[in-house]
């Protein structure tokens, strides 16, 4: 009597979904972990900044100007991060700059969003005249320096937060128009697609339930690096005066605002510049874990 083992087709194996697999490499991608904690940590502080700032952003106390830190000598746990040169307390003014930061950062990679992958899709499923212009648009942007149109726009307009945000979007749309156009490309020679061409569908239809859905993925990561460099450019605009005006908090202008006391006070300028680099890097980390958990056969 033979003791061999029952052919595969008849054994039930669960195979996982897709979600599942996702899921399950969410869990063990270290990247995507912290840089989701640095991301929530940032977005909390910026929605609860009245209640976790432990004074007043912009009272200010002249007796109380420069106070120390926490750990250096004579600090107090009053002022955790001190005080800045007019006495205003640096951990408050550092909380509320998240809700600038954050919404600088959210809003331009939103905004630009919108535009870039407008442009790229249409123009990748379209083709023909209408993907000439796209093309010839993206290459004027592209020439275009980006950093010098911000500081001359926003010295025309002012450093509203609207502004500034509206300002960003305009200039760091290319990226996103330059990769959906490519992605749209790839995906419309699919046969879904021609299957939904075939069935009738609307070309609004495919554009939004066909392909878009299959290059989000791409979307998110661009989304993630535009943000990251609207942060880092907001802060440079306000470090140089160009930016929000005090007495609004920005990190930017936390780092601007100490530059007298950098020799002697250094921490008044680390504190909100650490504080940009880690929000930057956590925001790359997360596009990136992003990125590798919802296409993990394209990485080695």
């Amino acid at each position: 009597m033979s003791n061999a083992p029952a052919p595969l087709d008849n054994m039930d194996i669960a195979l996982p979904t897709p979600r599942q697999q996702s899921w399950a490499m969410a869990k063990r991608h270290l990247g995507l972990q912290i840089g989701l904690a640095i991301v929530l940590v940032a977005t909390f502080a910026a929605l609860f900044a009245p209640l976790l700032a432990p004074a007043d952003p912009y009272a200010q106390d002249l007796t109380a100007r420069l106070a120390p830190t926490i750990w250096q000598e004579g600090g107090t746990w009053a002022h955790i991060l001190g005080t800045d040169g007019f006495g205003r307390d640096v951990l408050s003014r550092l909380i509320y700059g998240t809700q600038v930061t954050m919404i600088v950062g959210f809003g331009a990679a939103v905004f630009s969003g919108l535009i870039g992958t407008t442009l790229g899709i249409i123009g990748g499923y379209l083709g023909g005249r209408v993907d000439a212009v796209i093309i010839f648009l993206i290459n004027v942007k592209l020439a275009m320096p980006g950093v010098l149109i911000a500081l001359s726009l926003v010295s025309i307009f002012g450093g509203s937060l609207l502004s500034i945000t509206l300002i960003l979007s305009l200039l760091f749309w290319d990226r996103f128009a330059v990769v959906t156009r490519t992605a749209t490309q790839q995906v419309r020679t699919r046969e879904f697609i021609a299957a939904a061409e075939c069935s009738g569908a609307s070309k609004s239809w495919i554009l939004l339930r066909e392909i878009l859905p299959n290059i989000a993925n791409q979307i998110i990561v661009i989304g993630s690096l535009e943000m990251a460099i609207a942060i880092l450019v907001e802060a440079a605009l306000s470090f140089l005066g160009l930016g929000i005006r005090p007495p609004m908090s920005s990190w930017g202008i936390l780092v601007s605002e100490a530059r007298d006391f950098m020799f002697y006070k250094p921490h008044l300028v680390l504190i909100p510049g650490l504080a940009i680099c880690i929000l930057v890097i956590g925001i790359n980390l997360l596009g990136d874990g992003i990125r590798d958990v919802t296409e993990p056969q394209g990485r080695n």
